[in-house]
């Protein structure tokens, strides 16, 4: 590196003289590990295209030297490492990035730096603002996460018990983390609770157009990174710096969740989808890099977008995200758990407490805990055992007469009074069958002083009604005939997020002794509203 740090790599290439395409990954996971077939593109299959792969651990990971700190060397060491491989007799000059999670933060940040010889990239399942896609979401600590993937790159042991380190009190506390020194990254990201400048200088998203190479984006419907993937692709075909850059942005979401399994490729073990969502990204990918890389035309029906309808359960390609032919459509929250498209008049609010003693759990949803792991597990699973908690007010639509499209990017609006100086306000969609079963679809949520932002907090007065404009992110699923829409509203999913202790203290600081139980009011009256916004497209 410019530095005279040494990072060392694996170079898998054709036999034979004439210089070929280069394609880039960077891990902090171990390039020698077997997996790496499943976290980039497999490397036979990318020899018998025609491409050399170049599999690099960084900086401070493995077999490379220097010292590892998420997200501050990419950049640099990524251009360095793009234009050693680009000056190799076996290389003819055009280089490519693969990868996904961080290997795809690894690529924007590299892309970022204008290498000269980046012709094109390829994140897979990566966000676009390590704050907002990362590490927070509304305002609260994606605790289940964070956790795991601090305990699995320095204590891999302990990450098998990362569901008893998620209940540890004080947050900024964590014996196993404050052990070592490596880990500091983990603490510092709590400690920056708001979007400051620390997050500032890592974000993609206000900065698109320095990116010069276009991107192949692979997200899915229930991947903790789904919001910053679909952003990438917008502000890349908005405000990528090059025309090709904007035109030649694709991208691909399946019902997929980020850790279900260790790619990018349908975990069948959710079933619900009949294996119809099976689809070669591998091959996906490498047609993309000959395009690309070496000019090749582009396969036959090629399309800028290409997602999985879930309910249809089938592919469908489309020409932009998000769709320009989908209305929103307000379905409101009403007296007696109804979920209804007719507005309230005067109905009377509904009310739970919730103990952070004894939060709602994460059942499923757009997370990533491994159930080996957690008592919980991620993707399209049934809600009724959270539904059913007393601390959980579930609203329900009548059952559907003709089937109901949604496929775009998902809001709630809640009208809700709290009586603890801070709280949390969660809400999940989840598509119900006929046989009952709660297939959730989003999950969302909005921690009450950041209800204003993420730059600033906000004071919270007890008693007090607000709206809360609460991200579910996206999906696209059609509600079949005789389904139900359901919207679930509570105050906690644990672990993904941490648990709001209702005390108003500073983020990690609350101990068992600071955790307050707090009476929630929801509204949905002819002022106060509460209503879902779905993206309706037309039969």
């Amino acid at each position: 590196m410019r530095d005279g740090v040494i990072l060392r790599a694996d170079v898998y290439r054709p036999d034979g003289e004439n210089p070929v395409p280069a394609i880039v990954y960077r891990t902090p996971y171990d390039r020698s590990s077997p997996l790496i077939p499943l976290a980039a593109v497999d490397p036979e299959r990318a020899v018998e295209a025609g491409f050399a792969l170049v599999v690099q651990d960084v900086r401070g990971r493995y077999g490379s030297d220097g010292s590892f700190y998420t997200f501050s060397h990419e950049g640099r060491d990524g251009f360095d490492t793009i234009e050693w491989a680009a000056s190799q007799p076996w290389c003819d000059g055009a280089v490519g990035m693969a990868g996904r999670s961080y290997g795809g933060a690894a690529q924007w940040l590299a892309a970022l730096e204008r290498p000269p010889h980046l012709r094109a990239i390829a994140p897979v399942v990566i966000g676009t603002d390590f704050f907002h896609n990362w590490v927070y979401q509304g305002g609260a600590f994606q605790l289940g996460f964070n956790l795991f993937w601090a305990l699995l790159m320095f204590a891999p042991k302990e990450s098998r018990r990362t569901d008893e380190h998620s209940r540890h009190l004080p947050l900024l506390n964590l014996p196993v983390l404050r052990e070592i020194p490596e880990a500091r990254f983990y603490f510092d990201w709590l400690e920056h609770s708001r979007y400051d400048g620390y997050w500032a200088r890592l974000a993609v998203a206000p900065r698109h157009s320095r990116v010069l190479a276009p991107a192949f984006n692979v997200g899915g419907w229930y991947d903790v990174f789904l919001g910053g993937t679909l952003n990438n692709y917008t502000g890349m075909r908005n405000s990528g710096g090059s025309e090709l850059a904007r035109t030649g942005q694709r991208l691909v979401v399946g019902p997929w969740a980020h850790g279900s399994t260790y790619g990018p490729f349908p975990d069948h073990r959710f079933g619900v989808f009949g294996g119809h969502d099976a689809i070669d990204v591998d091959g996906l990918l490498l047609d993309y890099f000959a395009v690309q890389l070496r000019d090749a035309p582009p396969p036959e029906g090629d399309s800028p977008v290409r997602l999985f309808v879930m309910g249809e359960n089938r592919w469908r390609d489309e020409d932009d995200w998000p769709l320009a032919r989908a209305r929103p459509a307000q379905w409101f929250l009403r007296a007696g758990g109804l979920l209804d498209v007719e507005r309230p008049g005067d109905e009377a609010a509904d009310e739970y407490v919730y103990d952070p003693a004894d939060p709602a759990p994460t059942i499923g949803g757009p997370t990533s805990l491994p159930a080996r792991m957690f008592r919980t597990n991620t993707g399209p699973l049934d809600q009724r055992p959270v539904e059913a908690r007393a601390d959980v007010l579930v609203y329900t639509s009548q059952p559907l007469r003709r089937p109901l499209e949604a496929t775009g990017p998902l809001l709630i609006v809640l009208y809700a009074a709290t009586t603890a100086p801070d709280t949390d306000f969660v809400v999940k969609l989840s598509d119900v069958a006929p046989d009952g079963f709660s297939r959730i679809l989003a999950e969302g949520i909005l921690r009450a002083r950041f209800r204003d932002g993420d730059e600033r907090e906000a004071t919270t007065l007890p008693g007090r009604p607000y709206e809360y404009r609460i991200d579910l992110v996206a999906t696209s699923n059609v509600f079949g005939i005789g389904h139900r829409i359901r919207v679930a509203v509570t105050s906690s999913s644990f672990p993904r997020f941490d648990r709001n202790g209702n005390s108003g203290r500073p983020l990690g600081t609350d101990r068992l002794e600071d955790l307050r139980p707090a009476r929630q009011t929801i509204f949905h009256d002819r002022e106060r509203a509460s209503h879902l916004v779905l993206p309706v497209v037309p039969s």
